[in-house]
């Protein structure tokens, strides 16, 4: 297996959205097929961002964003992205029930996790953009992870020009709340990683609400001229934290993200102010995840934005043991 380590360096971190080398988790990959290929990555056993989590198991939002890592890179070593081009993510849908299982609470985090990637057929190819779906079956020694699919739209850099327009060359002053949620309160133990300000709970018509905000310090989170989709689900999943104690009775740090379908409609600016809303349903349909995690909750989620829903999806999440000691993990 190529390892990627070997091709990847500092100038080519945008290749990925990224902007630091800790940020980049891939170790090896390897095509299998025509549109298929085996990747792997490293799970770090210490991260400011993916480590920082009131529960000792491994964050199903890393495992999303090595997903994210290694379709677009097979995708340009192997079904012939432009290296130089954007990826936009237009829907992701996962489930990964494995992190939450009551094997992932005993013994140290995986070392290494496979990531089994197809790309979903030829890609569409018009004017500057590819479209391609790529689905990821991911495993460790000890077994199945879960599964992920994101549709993506490839595009050249002066079609991403076209599309953002005058907006994004002038979004560089993100606006951010004065102040984070309280951080056990959403499931970590660092303001820096806080995306969400203000926020608000009505326990007695299961609803909660809260404003967007986005670190600007926090290298994980960092954007180009928008607020990455990543960010997005990030959002929805400390707000379901937050508002399940309220709603559900369900304390955050033992409360785990394990599933979500979204859909992004437009981009969400740096520079106005956006909402989160979430609704809790009265029934969770597990999508055979019942047998593993029967205690099950499903949330409806919308971001609002200029008055327009930018971004909306449904989220699962279940209840895990013990939680990780006060504090969390720290940095070394």
């Amino acid at each position: 297996m190529a390892s990627v380590e070997d091709r990847v360096g500092a100038g080519d971190l945008p290749v990925l959205d990224r902007w630091a080398l800790p940020e980049i988790f891939l170790t090896g990959v390897r095509k299998t097929d025509e549109q298929e290929y085996l990747a792997t990555a490293g799970t770090p056993k210490v991260h400011a961002y993916f480590t920082d989590h009131q529960t000792e198991r491994i964050d199903p939002l890393f495992l999303l964003e090595c997903c994210r890592q290694a379709g677009p890179y097979g995708g340009r070593e192997f079904i012939g992205i432009d290296p130089e081009s954007k990826f936009l993510l237009h829907s992701c849908s996962f489930r990964l029930p494995g992190p939450a299982s009551p094997d992932a609470a005993s013994g140290e985090l995986p070392a290494e996790i496979t990531l089994a990637v197809d790309a979903g057929g030829r890609p569409h190819s018009r004017a500057g953009a590819r479209k391609v779906s790529y689905a990821f079956d991911l495993t460790i020694p000890g077994g199945h992870l879960g599964t992920a699919r994101m549709d993506v739209r490839h595009v050249s850099h002066d079609l991403y020009g076209t599309l953002r327009g005058r907006r994004g060359a002038a979004a560089t002053h993100p606006v951010v709340p004065a102040a984070p949620a309280a951080p056990h309160l959403v499931g970590r133990t660092r303001a820096s990683n806080v995306v969400l300000a203000d926020v608000v709970v009505d326990a007695g018509r299961s609803e909660a609400r809260a404003a967007l905000r986005l670190p600007v310090d926090n290298t994980s989170l960092r954007s180009y001229d928008h607020v990455p989709a990543m960010v997005l689900i990030e959002a929805a999943r400390q707000l379901c934290l937050g508002a399940s104690a309220r709603i559900s009775g369900a304390a955050a740090e033992r409360t785990m993200l394990v599933a979500a379908d979204f859909s992004f409609h437009r981009f969400v600016e740096l520079d106005a102010p956006a909402v989160v809303r979430l609704t809790a349903e009265t029934r969770a349909d597990g999508h055979g995840m019942t047998a593993a995690l029967p205690e099950l909750h499903s949330f409806q989620v919308e971001f609002e934005q200029d008055g327009e829903v930018a971004a909306a999806g449904r989220t699962w999440t279940t209840s895990v043991g013990t939680a990780a000691p006060a504090g969390g993990r720290e940095m070394s």
